[in-house]
């Protein structure tokens, strides 16, 4: 390549239709409308209470949910496509604005987002992220994109938002990248994604990937290991799950059917004797379940093991271990992240503000799976009589 010598390295003709990505998104919603609108007894069946459609109300919140999942998906499709194709319309009839100079006051956008990254030519102020919705450029420096202070660029852009729909730089001595595949629905895609440590800026230090303590990611093991345990009633974890409410029950006979340590699929739960420890165990199943992940039900027996007397809603123990452990991870995170000199609330004081706010918000969640979790227990209770 000759000296001054410029190097496309975007244009919107090359990149396609980006953006369908975002409107897809809608369909998982259609999906669900059309899945209510015309199997409601399906529905119905799995024993969620707002979904029973004898009312009115409950007959209209059909055609208006699957009427505006439509609407939503459509409308996003279209506004999106019109965009693209006026962009590539300018960008092929050459009417888009072109610029040409040195890459002035530039800013970086840090690795984990939060702000844009943006830059001026000649006095026209251009600004992107990797985590907008656009067809236009958007790659930026901390993901691997080829723009940085030092660059002296030619861009055609749509003067309506300074879009960028064609940049060339001047001498560029980068890898040549597929720069119009960056960002998307589905995040980061490939090596053009990687932190550009070649960045001097002091706003653009901490813009690395953070490097966190191999124990971060032990809260999603957790996690899926506490659904799991539970799923499948292992009751040495089950045993474990602290009380959050109780109530006596009028001494009701055990059926002499009920197996011992056997799961017993009910009518909305699953229950499981065990009898050693004088408890039946009771999560809830089927769409109840999904409702109620964390919480299961001890039905107390007297010692000859002949009636229940008293009932205890139960929630995991292991749930509150791995809450701890994501926002140790979190604050790891944020700490690396978050510039020294950064306005504003410290990461510890952030974190702990959302861990005020995750309390509150899980003490009303308990309460109400407390609530549900009794009228599982009172149905599983008429249904045990019947055996």
């Amino acid at each position: 390549m000759s000296e001054g010598q410029f190097v496309k390295v975007f244009d919107v003709l090359d990149s396609g239709f980006k953006d369908w990505q975002f409107a897809s998104s809608g369909l998982i919603f259609v999906f669900f409308g059309l899945l209510i609108f015309f199997a409601p007894r399906l529905i119905k069946a799995t024993g969620i209470p707002f979904m029973d459609f004898k009312s009115k109300m409950s007959w209209l919140f059909r055609y208006f949910y699957l009427g505006f999942a439509i609407l939503w998906t459509c409308s996003a499709f279209l506004a999106t496509l019109i965009i693209y194709e006026r962009h590539k319309a300018m960008a092929r009839d050459h009417t888009c604005r072109v610029v040409e100079g040195p890459v002035e006051n530039f800013v970086p956008m840090p690795y984990s987002g939060h702000s844009n990254e943006s830059f001026t030519v000649d006095g026209v102020p251009f600004k992107y992220s990797d985590y907008g919705i656009t067809d236009a450029f958007n790659n930026t420096a901390s993901h691997g994109g080829p723009i940085d202070k030092d660059a002296y660029v030619r861009i055609c852009y749509d003067p309506k938002r300074n879009a960028i729909l064609r940049l060339e730089i001047r001498d560029f001595k980068g890898p040549i990248k597929n720069y119009a595949a960056a960002g998307g629905l589905f995040g980061d895609q490939g090596d053009q994604h990687e932190p550009r440590d070649n960045l001097e800026t002091p706003s653009n230090k901490n813009a690395v990937r953070p490097v966190l303590p191999w124990y971060s990611g032990l809260f999603i093991l957790l996690y899926f290991v506490d659904i799991a345990a539970t799923q499948i009633l292992f009751l040495p974890y089950i045993r474990t799950f602290f009380r959050i409410g109780s109530a006596p029950v009028d001494s009701q006979p055990i059926p002499h059917a009920l197996p011992t340590n056997t799961n017993i699929k009910l009518r909305n739960t699953i229950i499981c004797w065990d009898q050693p420890n004088h408890t039946i165990w009771l999560r809830p199943r089927g769409f109840n379940r999904l409702r109620l992940m964390f919480t299961v039900a001890k039905l107390s027996t007297d010692t000859k093991q002949t009636a229940i007397t008293k009932r205890e809603i139960c929630f995991s123990s292991g749930i509150p271990i791995a809450m701890v452990l994501f926002f140790w991870t979190a604050f790891q995170m944020f700490s690396q992240t978050m510039p020294a000199n950064r306005a504003g609330p410290s990461a510890g004081k952030g974190i702990g503000i959302r861990i005020i706010f995750m309390m509150i918000a899980g003490y009303i969640r308990l309460r109400r799976d407390r609530a549900r979790m009794q009228l599982l227990v009172q149905d599983a209770l008429a249904e045990l009589q019947t055996m």
